[in-house]
């Protein structure tokens, strides 16, 4: 496809109905303009062309305009219709215009290059119905791309729509499609650089998408992750908490889970991952921390706690305050409140009295008060009191199922063709010194005559028996990235390509299929 090398001027009529307002983006495809239609005055809509499309990209084209024109939702952009200009080899998709600016922009506008947590659930809000409603057609349709220079906020942060469907595609089971490409480094799926593109694909999107309008920070890369954790056994994706402190331990999971290398490891649906985000959102806020604020008035001094009675043989939880003491006789008197709230919960009532200096911050702790033995109810605090034992309430960790990772033997021999050249030049293949542990695997690639590029290579396998590897560049060529599946009989085979900025460069390097045996 040609650059587009003369864009229309403002002013300019298309199909004799609509006039070009304003450019609002370029690429190597062609352009979007903002537009208004003359026949219906006060219509405004955002025209997307194509410029001498072959026929890939008409493929690519075709495809976003029939995917968005059965599309139904307030956060997707409506397609009106397509229409094709034959006399200057366009082709154009009239669709809604959504006024402002993109995500990226807009959080490239904030302190830190961030949003809080609350401003983010907001915005996303829509952005997470839409992909999940996109999910629920039939067949599912699978995004992709989704990443804050795809969403558009106009006028209010619940306004925001998703955009650019140019690589979407229906999801059939079984069925695998790449988009090695086109996916945005940093928010593209492990998938992305293979086949297999599925709903997981779209979480591991959506949670790096999370991930930096939490932190600022764009996430680093899936197939760099592969390649470290391969060579070094260490994930380089530093987790939310880690660049923002005030971000708590729980969404740092969550937003970790949903972009695990492993699609069985995130969320199975935007659902689970939007409903986990919203359940920690509360516990966030709470820890936010903010050291250069005072408490706008003190705290409050001595009142009145009511507790219910507790039954019989029943071991009762009680949420007691702690704060900061500065003395010796302080300590001695909290003791003391503890003990009288304990033997309250035999009586039936306890009168208490808080013992907090202004100014002091006071933390919240739980603590399990367990009774030895319950007699008749005490009538005053001087009876015997029951042993008491003050331990924190905390839930056993269940012991994690260790994945079962396909084993690989230390030596394979096999074929590769490199369809790069015309014909295809076949030659020898072989893998040695294979070492694996768990997921990570590593070892010496070889080829023979008529191709190039032997080197250590460094991998992984993982528990659906995928296998990726990335084999260094070698003598000035580009490193060469695998990626096969083993076979029930043992076998390994796959693809092949020369990679080069986070994706396949088909046009600078050899590409192709290879296949190796145990040996």
């Amino acid at each position: 496809m040609r650059d587009v090398s003369t864009k229309y001027a403002k002013g300019t009529v298309v199909a004799n109905r609509y006039i070009i307002d304003e450019l609002l983006g370029t690429g190597g495809f062609g352009a979007v303009y903002r537009v208004r239609d003359r026949r219906v005055k006060g219509n405004v809509f955002a025209l997307k062309e194509v410029v001498d499309p072959n026929k890939h990209e008409l493929d690519s084209f075709m495809s976003e305009c029939t995917i968005l024109k059965r599309l139904d939702h307030y956060a997707l952009p409506h397609v009106y219709r397509v229409f094709e200009d034959h006399t200057h080899h366009r082709i154009y998709m009239l669709m809604d215009y959504a006024d402002g600016p993109n995500l990226e922009k807009l959080r490239q506008q904030q302190s830190g290059k961030r949003f809080s947590l609350s401003r983010v659930i907001t915005i996303m809000a829509p952005i997470v119905d839409a992909i999940i409603y996109l999910h629920t057609q039939q067949p599912p349709i699978i995004h992709r791309d989704i990443k804050p220079a795809n969403i558009i906020v106009p006028r209010t942060d619940d306004d925001a729509v998703l955009v650019d469907f140019g690589i979407a595609k229906e999801y059939v089971q079984d069925s695998t499609t790449t988009a090695v490409r086109h996916c945005s480094p940093g928010y593209g799926a492990p998938e992305h650089y293979a086949t297999g593109t599925n709903i997981c694909t779209d979480v591991y999107s959506l949670g790096a998408t999370f991930y930096a309008l939490l932190t600022g920070v764009i996430p680093v890369d899936a197939l760099h992750r592969m390649t470290q954790m391969s060579s070094k056994g260490v994930d380089p994706l530093q987790r939310v908490n880690e660049l923002v402190p005030t971000l708590s331990g729980e969404l740092a999971e969550i937003i970790a889970r949903s972009m695990s290398i492993n699609g069985d490891d995130r969320f199975a649906s935007v659902e689970e991952f939007w409903q986990a985000i919203q359940n920690c959102k509360i516990d966030e806020a709470e820890n936010d921390v903010r050291v250069d604020e005072e408490p706008s008035q003190p705290l409050a001094t001595p009142s009145v706690i009511t507790i219910p009675t507790p039954p019989e043989l029943v071991t009762p939880s009680v949420a007691v305050r702690s704060m900061p003491l500065s003395s010796p006789r302080s300590r001695s008197l909290i003791m003391l409140l503890c003990c009288i709230v304990l033997i309250a919960l035999v009586s039936g009532a306890v009168w208490g009295a808080g013992l907090l200096s202004s100014g002091q911050q006071a933390n919240k702790i739980v603590l399990t008060a367990t009774l030895a033995a319950v007699h008749s109810p005490l009538a005053t605090a001087t009876h015997t009191q029951p042993s008491v034992s003050a331990t924190p309430t905390m839930q056993p960790t269940p012991s994690p199922i260790p994945p079962q990772y396909p084993a690989l033997t230390r030596s394979y021999n096999g074929t590769i063709s490199n369809k790069y050249t015309t014909p295809s030049t076949n030659s020898d293949m072989a893998l040695s010194q294979l070492q694996q542990d768990g997921m990570v695997i590593h070892g010496y690639f070889s080829v023979g005559a008529g191709l190039v590029g032997n080197g250590n290579f460094a991998g992984t396998v993982t528990i659906d028996s995928k296998v990726r590897f990335l084999v260094p560049s070698y003598g000035g060529l580009l490193p060469l990235f695998f990626d096969g599946r083993v076979q029930r009989d043992g076998s390994i085979s796959g693809s092949y390509c020369s990679y080069q900025n986070n994706r396949c460069n088909y046009a600078s390097g050899g590409y192709g299929n290879w296949y190796v045996t145990p040996s």
